[in-house]
């Protein structure tokens, strides 16, 4: 099980948009894409993943998966 307050599914989309435990990686993430040119937060996930990819490896990179278990 997922140890999120919310207690969803451990998916994509609950990590980047939803999870409180990942809330400061989060606006960390939403400053750096709003730096660019045209960036929008919230966003498609193709466009995350064209626009954004680098944002979003700092992004995973910065996760402390122990902490998440």
């Amino acid at each position: 099980m997922w140890p999120c307050e919310e207690e969803e599914e451990q998916t994509t989309d609950h990590l980047m948009f939803q999870c409180k435990k990942l809330r400061n990686q989060r606006n960390e993430i939403i400053t750096q894409i709003k730096k660019n040119p045209g960036g929008n937060w919230l966003t498609t996930n193709e466009t995350f993943v064209i626009n954004y990819l680098q944002i979003f490896v700092e992004f995973v990179k910065s996760l402390n998966f122990t902490d998440l278990q």
